[in-house]
């Protein structure tokens, strides 16, 4: 395994793991870790789906395979929150980071040019190195949904003045605050926002050629 978190775009909520979509790209992938941006873009309506990554493990007896787990989302409602965050996150970015300033026009584009009907979020390469067993693993998942829903939670706390919520941005970046707020620790604005020692990175890379290639429903089916 990598150990990586991975996001697509698809057409569909798989129900299963051959539950193919009849469009699916890769959108980022990020090590040991699920990026804030991943979640923001899951917080529209997240909840648990057949995960597309594995058919259980190799160790399955093929009449009894592990289910394993994944999250879908609606793509237009997380990818509303996620601008609106970037808008805020740019008044930030203007003071300290040139870098983080171009990624943030990168992003957006980047976006939606692969905008599909839903999102796909697996963390199962991350999960396994914690647990095994199909209840722990779901727990595991179930839990991610659960961040998802919070940061979301957070984002729409923020103040439509895009220089006041960049203020209370800033202040929960620094401080933990309660709850929502303290979805926000850790972040960085500066040139180092993304940096893979950072437990709050805002996973700014973007790519449709991730690690794991997911097939859509027509490649999937010329080998069953």
């Amino acid at each position: 395994m990598a150990n990586r978190s991975y996001l697509y775009s698809l057409s569909n909520q798989p129900t299963s793991y051959t539950d193919r979509p009849e469009s699916i790209s890769g959108l980022s992938e990020w090590p040991y870790n699920v990026p804030l941006s991943y979640r923001i873009l899951l917080s529209g309506n997240p909840k648990l789906c057949a995960s597309l990554v594995s058919d259980g493990f190799e160790s399955d007896s093929p009449d009894d395979k592990t289910q394993l787990y994944a999250i879908s989302g609606d793509f237009n409602t997380g990818f509303i929150r996620f601008k609106n965050f970037i808008e805020v996150v740019r008044l930030l970015a203007a003071e300290k980071s040139a870098p983080l300033l171009s990624m943030l026009d990168e992003t957006v584009d980047f976006l939606q040019q692969h905008q599909d009907r839903y999102l796909l979020l697996e963390t199962i390469e991350l999960d396994c190195m914690e647990e095994e067993e199909e209840a722990a693993l779901r727990a595991c998942v179930e839990a991610e949904v659960t961040a998802c829903r919070d940061v979301g939670a957070a984002i729409d706390s923020l103040p439509g003045d895009p220089r006041m919520a960049a203020d209370i941005l800033k202040g929960a970046a620094e401080k933990e605050k309660a709850p929502p707020l303290n979805v926000f620790y850790g972040i960085l604005f500066n040139d180092n926002f993304d940096c893979l020692d950072n437990d709050t990175p805002l996973g700014l890379y973007w790519s449709d050629v991730l690690y794991c290639e997911l097939e859509n429903k027509e490649e999937f089916d010329e080998f069953v």
